[in-house]
């Protein structure tokens, strides 16, 4: 069977889940890395990556990253969470906070691209519709990994989809399936 890895832009996966499912929804990422590489793929989660970003502005929502990059790590078989930092740029026209996420996007080329060159997986998946992985997408083909785009539905991929050797959509029924049960 295949080798597959999921690398997670999170912000932007989030985002796009968010929009579809609403904020209150949550994924439970072992069964949703799993479902990708196995119902997806027809392979084998090799390991889950996930990356996101914090701010020194805002504590509190900086603890709360942290904190879920920590339960990643300790608590999802496989999984490997990884955090950047938002940098303030300052405010827009209606006077709400604008940052830049800083070391999200070079984390994950460079271990699409390291992990490749080590022959640690046959197939990449990549959440994300950001097209600045376009150099990191180029080289792992050349790797002769395959790279695959999933995107959630409703989500733009832009010219990715046509970078990457094939792309598929999560649905909502897909994403129900992968739903974190909620603890009372």
């Amino acid at each position: 069977m295949k080798k597959v890895m999921v690398f997670i832009d999170g912000n932007n996966f989030e985002n796009a889940v968010n929009d579809l499912m609403g904020r209150e929804f949550r994924l439970d990422y072992n069964k949703i890395g799993n479902y990708i590489a196995q119902e997806k793929l027809n392979g084998v989660m090799q390991r889950l990556y996930y990356y996101t970003a914090k701010s020194n502005r805002d504590r509190r929502k900086a603890q709360l990253t942290a904190n879920f990059a920590d339960a990643l790590n300790k608590r999802v078989p496989k999984c490997i969470a990884k955090v950047g930092y938002l940098k303030y740029l300052g405010k827009d026209e209606n006077n709400n906070d604008i940052y830049e996420e800083k070391g999200t996007d070079v984390n994950i080329a460079v271990d699409m691209v390291s992990l490749a060159f080590k022959n640690a997986y046959d197939e990449a998946v990549l959440l994300s519709a950001d097209t600045d992985y376009e150099p990191a997408v180029n080289v792992v083909r050349g790797y002769g990994k395959n790279v695959i785009l999933g995107l959630v539905d409703q989500q733009k991929g832009g010219y990715l989809k046509e970078l990457c050797d094939d792309h598929f959509i999560l649905k909502k029924s897909d994403l129900m399936a992968n739903k974190r049960r909620q603890h009372k």
